[in-house]
């Protein structure tokens, strides 16, 4: 059977159509004017860059709708609706101050997820273009962020298909993070003043597809900078490799590299790629708590056993995300006498490691308070000449407290043993009467 030319050309048309139909939008967070919303890449020229807007599509009124009010520290859902999925690619999240974005915002990265973005199909999903059948992907919003209106932007680099950029914006409103008992705010969580579009922790959106550098089809993408928060939810064989450019420029010279590495000479454009430092790989957090060891009793004091709060082992969530990075620690210190350089081999003293806990290696109650951040939760500092107390509590040191009056603490490997004088050992019912009096010990 023989069809004309005009035919077949129809055909092709109808079905680039039904594809196109059934492209992928985000359904959470709720997008920018829904109703309007198109399911189309942006335009190869970068004119609707970014979000779509243009003179067809618009943030209507710009409220933002109440399931998109987000605590800080929370996590929130990326869901989709569509079925051509064109076999996977790399996504990142982003969020920008702008609540109007246009071609100047700056938009920083709080996620990444690199392959199996919005699905892990080797090719389309059954056509739907209302269709759920796509990946839901958890995301979360940084307990850092400072509370206001953002506007959230998702955007997708589809692995199999025509090279583009999908983008789809949402306003959105990040209130304070909810503060958990016992734990005050760390330097962080308080040093909101900071404007997002001035943070180093967090990168710029990477861009490609529509500003002359082009991807490679058939591989998930990496970004060269995901941030902390990436997420790998592809098959591996789909994943880029490290040793090849992410996207090529129209001259033939290669992009930005994987990573943390460099594109070669080709000046990049600021909206582009932002190239961060290297992080160190992070401590592993202690899932219990250490053994209670011996303690030393100076002579004329009895010890008096202490109950620690029960220990809360780190909740860790199923799925495919890397661990998370820190920037290196930076050691800061109140001496009474002239600042000195740390000694990395001290015990307990009067410098603090915002990053660490100094009093494991035992504590006579002559050291210093400790200050923000610590990694070892429950740990005690005794100090002040063993009249004041303090501990690691939901990853920060506490307020500082004194003992009960006659006792006297010291503390070995992080535990607390309170001395009484030898006239008697006070018991648990006098200290519980003493906390009227604010000298008891939380």
């Amino acid at each position: 059977m023989h069809f004309s030319t005009s035919f077949v050309a129809a055909v092709a048309a109808l079905l680039s159509a039904s594809t196109v139909d059934a492209h992928m939008v985000i359904t959470s967070p709720t997008p920018f004017n829904p109703e309007h919303l198109t399911n189309s890449p942006l335009d190869p020229s970068g004119a609707d860059f970014p979000c779509k807007f243009s003179d067809t599509y618009t943030a209507g009124n710009g409220a933002v709708p109440a399931e998109n009010i987000f605590p800080a520290g929370s996590q929130q859902t990326l869901s989709f609706k569509g079925s051509a999925v064109h076999g996977g690619g790399s996504c990142q999240l982003s969020i920008t101050e702008d609540k109007l974005p246009h071609k100047g915002s700056v938009w920083k990265v709080i996620h990444s997820i690199e392959g199996g973005c919005p699905s892990s199909a080797d090719g389309n999903l059954s056509e739907d273009a209302n269709g759920s059948g796509a990946s839901v992907f958890k995301f979360q919003i940084p307990d850092t962020i400072k509370p206001a209106d953002y506007t959230f932007a998702w955007t997708w680099y589809n692995r199999i298909g025509n090279r583009e950029l999908y983008m789809n914006c949402a306003a959105i409103t990040v209130t304070a993070a909810v503060k958990r008992r016992y734990a005050p705010l760390s330097t962080a969580q308080t040093a909101n003043h900071v404007s997002l579009s001035k943070r180093q922790d967090l990168p710029m959106m990477f861009v490609a597809n529509i500003n002359g550098c082009t991807t490679s089809e058939g591989k998930d993408i990496r970004f060269p900078n995901p941030g902390d928060s990436v997420q790998y939810a592809g098959k591996p064989l789909n994943l880029m490799g490290t040793d090849q450019p992410i996207c090529s420029w129209k001259d033939g010279k290669p992009g930005p590299m994987p990573g943390n590495g460099s594109g070669g000479s080709k000046p990049q454009p600021s909206s582009t790629v932002s190239v961060a430092p290297q992080y160190p790989t992070p401590e592993s957090i202690p899932v219990s708590p250490p053994a209670s060891p011996s303690v030393d009793v100076p002579s004329g004091y009895a010890s008096v056993p202490i109950a620690s709060r029960p220990f809360n082992a780190p909740v860790v969530s199923p799925g495919f995300f890397a661990t998370q990075k820190f920037s290196a620690p930076e050691p800061s210190a109140t001496p009474a006498s002239p600042l000195s350089a740390p000694n990395p081999g001290a015990g307990a003293g009067t410098t603090t490691d915002k990053n660490s806990s100094s009093n494991s290696s035992g504590s006579d109650g002559n050291g210093g308070s400790m200050n923000g951040p610590c990694s070892n939760e429950g740990e005690w500092n005794c100090f002040g000449n063993g009249l004041k107390l303090q501990r690691c509590a939901s990853g920060v040191w506490s307020a500082v407290t004194k003992v009960a009056q006659g006792t006297k603490c010291t503390s070995n490997a992080g535990n607390i043993v309170i001395l009484a004088a030898k006239r008697g050992v006070v018991s648990p019912a006098k200290m519980h009467r003493r906390r009227g009096h604010g000298s008891h010990l939380s």
